[in-house]
């Protein structure tokens, strides 16, 4: 009896999930957000970071411009992880 509402919350989050992604590519992969984080990672002090965060929003627009806003969605998170946002 436990076990139901586990599950169907279980199910809920999984089915939201892509429309989640999806806000966050239009949010997200777009020239003015790329424009945005080039000017951010500029700033950063830290070395390693800031070359990790360079890495992966290079491969963020390189997915943006292939259309695979999923991969844009990814590195971009990544990016965003290695800047400490």
């Amino acid at each position: 009896m436990l076990k139901a509402p586990i599950i169907a919350a279980f199910v809920v989050a999984i089915a939201c999930a892509p429309a989640y992604g999806q806000d966050k590519a239009k949010e997200w992969c777009t020239d003015a957000h790329m424009e945005q984080m080039d000017a951010e990672i500029a700033k950063m002090t830290d070395a390693a970071k800031q070359e990790d965060a360079k890495s992966h929003l290079a491969m963020s627009k390189d997915a943006m411009k292939a259309n695979d806003m999923d991969g844009c969605v990814k590195h971009m998170e990544e990016a965003h992880k290695a800047m400490g946002l």
